[in-house]
Formats: structure tokens, C-alpha cells, sequence
């Protein structure tokens, strides 16, 4: 909230601590507009959905390193599971296309997460808990004069068991520094290596209570991600040259699924190894007119690799599938902030994206803010364009096996229109937003021709509201509401795993100076699903509420009780794959 434009959501470490959350797919859980599902326990993927797209229309950050991997069967979409919440200093949420700002993926949102580091002293974390859960990390920092400083952190994650349904193991490593070259310049340089092991049941197998083949699927990844910065401020201008590379690695052997009532094939078994690596280099130059208007221009260069090979067990026979490609991005982009004046903020950028192989693209915003002094509040509009190119996966997959390497870039166009207002004596903000959203040319695959082609259309329409208030000295709240509507061209299927109505809320019982008591609910109406075993079917609705106690017995110390899922409700977000049980953690946190 408090943005030029409507549909950015902000959550600070403080806040993140409050959540004191077993694994990061549940940062995310009390977001409006945002919904985050798991396949089964913890070694299940756990992607997200920004109103109403789908999970590989979700560009993912990691200190300004893009995280999608387009080799990936999912179409590029990123696995929170892979991010230890210890490591997470703040997430940004942008809900609606923002292409004109970071490209290609962008076209349903963007989740920019920022890592902890330059925190001064030591500091460390341990925490355990029923169903397979144990949790560490630790960091320091040293700190040179000017401001110059170097931190490293490191974390481990075991969560989940197998005879539950599955189980992840999540190893991380980081180092991160800045250097003060000169009077306003600076470098800023990190490298995070993470590994990561999980065992789960395969999609659309029918997850624990339903599949046939009982052995779990295994996989195995390592993702290095680097990215430096530097940036130089000469009076109104600051002039900015960033690098990343981000390479991943991943293995998995796959049981496959058994025939059912939606496939008399089911999915045969297999074993794949991919890698991919992406490289881009981006300069900007930014100039400060008048008071509070800002101009930006910019250039970036993006390369691409992906490589898989994966052979499948296919009627007693082995059959390979394998795939390298490559992708070049060149861009331009300009982006203005014009304060018109002081009620009227407006909001304007422009990027063209020539991608290699698939053609050129021009992604325009334009949003704006008008405060109301009498009313205090602001009235916010947005309109914004997206578009990704196909993914590795769907261009490289040998035609027989359902790949077109004749496929188009998807697009979507959508409007937003939203209300900020602050309440009075300073006890919060409440806001709501109504928008609506087209996506074209998405991919599916048709049986038709058993192949993946840009045949469907989907428009997306909804409305959310959220409140952030100080009910009292000691009491706090937070809630959202989400309603969802959608119509998808042709044969109008509802979407899978977007339920018509969420809702969340947080209360925080600040009972002692030193104490506080969280308690959080979620609700999801009926979810739509499909599995290999059952065919398509609606599940029930979701409820889940989580508990944490917190403890400050004294600076600089955290002691921390929590009970996930406290009613025991046997949640599905897919067929047949249980949400965990009731469970209790501890956890607690020194800093020196």
C-alpha cells in the first residue's frame, strides 16, 4: 500500500518474524489476490497464483536474479519450496501484468524477494518440530569504515516424511557485500548456492490417498545465483550497471502414474536431468526533475540455455527425449514518474523486447494516483500489458511426445481500479481493488493433434479488499478477501486450483511488552481439480488456522511456540493430497 499504483503488497521481516512460518509458501498466505498451493507435505511443489494466472505468468525474484526455469515441465513457474524463510528479509508482491518493467514472465505478477544481509553482529536460529520439521541458520557481518561491509549466512531445512506423503531437504549458502567506490558509487555484489532433495508423490497421481504406484517421486537440484551492481549518483542523475547469472540443475526420477478414469495410459515412468543458465546485463540512467518526478531509461541484454535428457519407460521400452536450445532478449525500456502535482501522481513506462526465435514485443503501463486531503485516501487506477515467450520444455519436447516448436508468445491486457484509506488516528489502511484481465494465445495441448498449442483465452475478472488496523494497544488485525471469476475460451473448464472466493485474517495479542500471540485463518471456497485416477472433480473447502506464541525474554533473544493447523483438518489444494497434519514447532533466535 502507499504506491504510485494499486496492487503492490510489501512484507517486512518484522512481519515475516510475527508469521513465524514453518516453510515460505505461507508468507504469501494473507496476501490479497495471492494464492499459494502445495502438492501434498512439504516435498511437494508449491507454486503461486496472482489473480487468478497461472503459476508460470509469475516472475520470481531473488536479489534481482530472475528464478524461473523454462526447461521445467511447469512451464517456467518457480517452487517456493525452494526458499528457507529464514533467508527472507522482505518479499514484494506486484499483482497484474508488469512487463513494461522486467519483460518476458511478468505477464501475471511479480514476487521480488529480498535476502537478509549487511545486518551488523551474529546471529542464529534453531527450531524444531513434529512430523519431520528441524530448522538452523546463522550469520554475521563485518563492517569496514565508509560503510563498507561483508556478510555471510547459511541455513538447513528438513521437513515432512515420506511415509506422510513425502519430504524436503533444503541446504543454503550466501555471501553478500557492498564497497563504496567513491563519493555516490557503490558495488554491490552476492552469490546464494542452495540445494535442495524432496520426495512426493507425482502430479495428478491422486497424491497419498489415491495413487496406485506407491513409490514416491525423488528429486534432486542446485541452483548458484549471482548478481552484482553498480551505481554511480552525479547530482540529479544516478546511473546504475547491474549482471546477474543464475545457472540450475535439476534430477528426477519419476515412478510415472497408473492409468485411470481420465487417461487409459496414465504417465509413464521416467528419469530427466536438465540445466539451464541465464546471463543478462542491464544498464540504466535515471534523472530527478523538479521535485519528486523521476525519468528512467535503459537498455538489457538476456541470454539463454536449456538443455534436458529425459528418457521415458514407454510400453517395456526406453524412449529418449532430449532438447538444447537458446534464447537471446534484447531490450529497451523508459519508465517516468510525474508528479503532477501534489494530489496526482502518474505513472508511465514503455518497454520493446526483441526475443530470438519469437519475434518482438512491446509491453506498455500507465497507472496514476489522486489522493483526497478531505477524505484521506487515494484513488488508484493501472493498465498494463504482458507477455511470455514459450517455455524450453514446450518448444523442445520431441513433437511426438506433444512439442511445437511453432509456438507463439502468450499475452495478456488488463485494467485495475482500486481505493486506499487511511483510518483515523492513525490505526491503519483499508483498500479495495476491482480488475479484470484477458490472457490470449495460451498454451494447451490438444488431443486432438497430441500436441501443446496456443488455442485457449482466458478472461479474468475479480475483487479484493484488505485491512490493516490497530484495534487497540494491544490488538491487531489483519485481513484480506479475494473474489474470483473466469471464463476460458473454448469449452469454458473452470481453472484448475483457483478456488471463486478466498478470504484470510491475523490477529496479533500483544498481551506483555515482551509477548505476543498470533493466531491466523484461511479459507478457500470449492477448489477444482483434476487427477489421472478420478478425472475432474471439485474438492471441499479449505479451512486451516495456525497458532504462534512469541517471547522476548530479553534484547536480542526469541523464543518461539507455534501449532500448524490446529483444528486438523484434512486439507487438498490437489486430489488426494493431504495437507499435514497437526503439528507443533519451536523455535528460538539469538542475535549478538
Amino acid at each position: 500500500m502507499g504506491q504510485e499504483t494499486e496492487g503492490l503488497t510489501i512484507l517486512g521481516r518484522e512481519q515475516i518474524e510475527r508469521l513465524g512460518v514453518a516453510g515460505s509458501a505461507d508468507l504469501l498466505r494473507q496476501v490479497a489476490g495471492v494464492q499459494v498451493d502445495q502438492v501434498g507435505g512439504p516435498g511437494g511443489l508449491s507454486l503461486a497464483y496472482i489473480r487468478g494466472s497461472d503459476p508460470n505468468h509469475v516472475l520470481v525474484l531473488v536479489d534481482g536474479v530472475r528464478m524461473n526455469d523454462p526447461t521445467n515441465s511447469r512451464g517456467g513457474a518457480f517452487d517456493l519450496s525452494n526458499i528457507d524463510p529464514a533467508e527472507v528479509e522482505r518479499i514484494e508482491v506486484l499483482r497484474g501484468a508488469a512487463s513494461a518493467i522486467y519483460g518476458a514472465d511478468a505477464m501475471g505478477g511479480v514476487i521480488n524477494i529480498v535476502t537478509r544481509k549487511g545486518e551488523p553482529g551474529v546471529s542464529a536460529t534453531f527450531g524444531l518440530g513434529g512430523l519431520g520439521y528441524g530448522a538452523s541458520s546463522a550469520r554475521t557481518t563485518l563492517r569496514a569504515g565508509g560503510g563498507n561491509w561483508l556478510s555471510a549466512s547459511a541455513s538447513t531445512l528438513r521437513d515432512g516424511q515420506d511415509q506422510a506423503g513425502g519430504s524436503l531437504k533444503l541446504d543454503r549458502v550466501a555471501i553478500a557485500g557492498r564497497a563504496l567506490v567513491a563519493e555516490g558509487s557503490r558495488i554491490d555484489a552476492q552469490l546464494r548456492h542452495a540445494e535442495r532433495t524432496s520426495n512426493g508423490f507425482p502430479d495428478d497421481s491422486g497424491g497419498i490417498d489415491l495413487a496406485v504406484i506407491r513409490t514416491l517421486e525423488h528429486r534432486r537440484s542446485a541452483t548458484t545465483a549471482l548478481g552484482t551492481r553498480g551505481v554511480l549518483e552525479a547530482g540529479a542523475w544516478t546511473l546504475s550497471l547491474e549482471g546477474t547469472i543464475l545457472s540450475h540443475q535439476e534430477n528426477i526420477q519419476s515412478p510415472g502414474v497408473a492409468p485411470g478414469v481420465r487417461s487409459s495410459f496414465g504417465i509413464p515412468a521416467s528419469s530427466s536431468e536438465s540445466r539451464y543458465r541465464r546471463s543478462s546485463a542491464l544498464f540504466s540512467a535515471s534523472r530527478r526533475i523538479g521535485d519528486g518526478s523521476v525519468v528512467a531509461v535503459g537498455v538489457e541484454s538476456v541470454g539463454e540455455r536449456g538443455a534436458t535428457d529425459t528418457v521415458y519407460e514407454l510400453f517395456g521400452m526406453q524412449v529418449p527425449a532430449e532438447f538444447d536450445l537458446r534464447r537471446s532478449t534484447r531490450s529497451v525500456f523508459t519508465d517516468l514518474k510525474w508528479l503532477a502535482s501534489p494530489e496526482l501522481v502518474i505513472r508511465a513506462g514503455l518497454r520493446h523486447d526483441a526475443v530470438g526465435g519469437n519475434g518482438s514485443h512491446t509491453s506498455p503501463t500507465l497507472g496514476m494516483r489522486y489522493g483526497f486531503a478531505s477524505l484521506d485516501g487515494d484513488f488508484i487506477a493501472s493498465y498494463s500489458e504482458g507477455f511470455k515467450p514459450p517455455s524450453f520444455f514446450a518448444l523442445g519436447l520431441p513433437p511426438a511426445l506433444g512439442g511445437n516448436p511453432a509456438l507463439k508468445a502468450e499475452g495478456s491486457k488488463g485494467l485495475s481500479l482500486g481505493y486506499e484509506q487511511r483510518l483515523p488516528g492513525g490505526m491503519g489502511e483499508a483498500s479495495m481493488a476491482i480488475f479484470e484481465r484477458k490472457y490470449s494465445n495460451l498454451v494447451t495441448f490438444a488431443n486432438e493433434t497430441n500436441q501443446l498449442v496456443n488455442a485457449v483465452h482466458v478472461n479474468v475478472s475479480g475483487v479484493e479488499f484488505a485491512v490493516e488496523a490497530r484495534l487497540a494497544a494491544s490488538f491487531a488485525l489483519r485481513a484480506h478477501y479475494t473474489r474470483l471469476s473466469s471464463e476460458v475460451f473454448p469449452g469454458n473448464e473452470p481453472l484448475r486450483q483457483r478456488p471463486g472466493k478466498r478470504a484470510g485474517i491475523q490477529l496479533t495479542w500483544q498481551f506483555t511488552g515482551r509477548a505476543q500471540l498470533v493466531c491466523r485463518l484461511e479459507y478457500a471456497d470449492q477448489i477444482y481439480d483434476s487427477s489421472v485416477p478420478t478425472g475432474s472433480l471439485f474438492l471441499p473447502r479449505y479451512l486451516r488456522n495456525d497458532w504462534v506464541l512469541a517471547y522476548s525474554p530479553s534484547s536480542g533473544v526469541m523464543l518461539l511456540a507455534a501449532i500448524d493447523n490446529l483444528a486438523d483438518r484434512a486439507n487438498e489444494w490437489y486430489v488426494g493430497a493431504r495437507s499435514q497434519g497437526r503439528r507443533a514447532r519451536v523455535a528460538a533466535s539469538l542475535a549478538f
